[in-house]
C-alpha cells in the first residue's frame, strides 16, 4: 500500500554540552528528556549528534537502544541516534540509527567514509573501519538519506543519496569544529542547495565551544543556534519538490531564490570519472583498528 508524502514536517535537532566529567552513560536519560521536549513542540522527528547518546568511546559499555525505541514510542516521534559499535568482524564502526515514531529500527547505517587523520583515536579510542554501503530509509512516506559528521564535505555522498530520492539529509557530526564551524555550515547550505533537499545539522559541544546547528533548504535556512539545547525547523516539502520538478527561467521577478530543477539537469554519462578507481585514495580497511584490539579507558578530560 502506497503511503501519501506529506507537505510539511517539523524537525529537531539536539546540540547537547558535554560535561567531561560526567559517565557517557547518562546521555542516555538526556536524550530520553529531548525527545520528549521535541514532540511537545510538535516535531515529528529528533537528530541527534554523531555518536549521540553514544556510546562514543569504544571503552563505554551501555545500551542506549531500548530507551530511545522506548521514548521514541512513549512520545510519537522518530529518532537518529547513533554509537560506537564492535560488528561481526571485531573491528570498529561508527553506527547510526534512524527508528520511527512507534520504536521501530527502518535503518542501520555503517558510516561509510570514517574520518580521517587522528579524528576518531582521538574522540573514540580506535580508528573505524568503513561500512559497505550509504544509509537511506522511508521514514513518514518521504525518503531520508543519513550521512554522519566529514561525509557532508563529500559532494558524492550527498548527490547520491538525492538521486536515490533523498528529500531530506540527516547530517549528525561530532563536534569540535574550532574555526571550521562557519564553513561546515556552509557545506550544510551548499548541500542543500546544489540537491534541491532539506539538511539537518547538529553536533556535541566539547568545552564550551560554540555550536553549529544548522536546518536548512534549498531557498533559506531554516533555523540555527550555537546555543546546547533543541532547535527546531518546519520543512516545507511541497515547495522542495516543486522546485526539483520545474526548470530555470530568465522571469522576473524570479519565483525562486535558488536554481530549480538541478537534478534533472544532470547528464549522468559524462561523470564516470567520479567512480573511477585513483590512486592516492585514502586507505580506510588498512588504516582501521584491527579486530583483536583491546580498547583503552578514557584519557582524562574526554568522554
Amino acid at each position: 500500500m502506497s503511503v501519501t508524502k506529506p507537505d510539511s514536517l517539523r524537525v529537531a535537532a539536539y546540540q547537547p554540552a558535554v560535561i567531561a566529567s560526567e559517565p557517557e552513560g547518562s546521555r542516555v536519560d538526556e536524550a530520553v528528556e529531548a525527545i520528549r521536549l521535541a514532540s511537545t513542540d510538535g516535531a515529528h522527528l529528533i537528530v541527534f549528534p554523531e555518536g549521540y547518546p553514544g556510546p562514543l568511546r569504544a571503552s563505554a559499555e551501555y545500551d542506549a537502544a531500548p530507551a530511545i525505541a522506548q521514548a521514541a514510542s512513549n512520545s510519537n516521534c522518530a529518532v537518529c541516534w547513533s554509537r560506537i559499535e564492535r560488528c561481526g568482524d571485531g573491528r570498529y564502526r561508527k553506527v547510526a540509527y534512524l527508528i520511527n515514531e512507534k520504536g521501530d529500527q527502518l535503518l542501520r547505517y555503517e558510516r561509510a567514509h570514517p574520518a580521517t587523520g587522528d579524528i576518531h583515536p582521538a574522540l573514540s579510542g580506535v580508528s573505524l573501519a568503513p561500512g559497505p554501503e550509504l544509509g537511506i530509509a522511508e521514514l513518514f512516506g518521504i525518503t531520508v538519506g543519513v550521512l554522519i559528521c566529514s561525509e557532508l564535505w563529500l559532494p558524492e555522498v550527498s548527490r547520491s543519496l538525492a538521486v536515490s530520492g533523498a528529500e531530506l539529509l540527516l547530517a549528525p557530526a561530532g563536534g569540535g569544529f574550532g574555526k571550521v564551524a562557519p564553513n561546515w555550515q556552509l557545506i550544510a547550505r551548499a548541500r542543500a542547495i546544489e540537491n534541491e533537499a532539506y539538511v539537518v545539522l547538529t553536533q556535541h559541544l566539547f568545552g564550551g565551544e560554540e555550536g553549529a546547528a544548522l536546518i536548512a533548504g534549498p531557498e533559506e535556512v531554516v533555523s540555527e543556534s550555537k546555543k546546547p539545547g533543541v532547535l527546531l525547523g518546519d520543512l516545507d516539502l511541497a515547495r522542495l519538490r516543486w522546485l526539483r520538478e520545474t526548470d530555470d527561467s530568465m522571469a522576473n521577478p524570479k519565483p525562486f531564490t535558488s536554481l530549480p530543477g538541478l537534478l534533472r539537469a544532470r547528464r549522468p554519462q559524462l561523470y564516470g570519472v567520479l567512480s573511477a578507481p585513483a590512486d592516492g585514495l585514502y586507505d580506510y580497511e588498512g588504516l582501521a583498528t584491527p579486530a583483536d584490539f583491546v580498547a583503552p579507558s578514557a584519557p582524562p578530560g574526554v568522554s
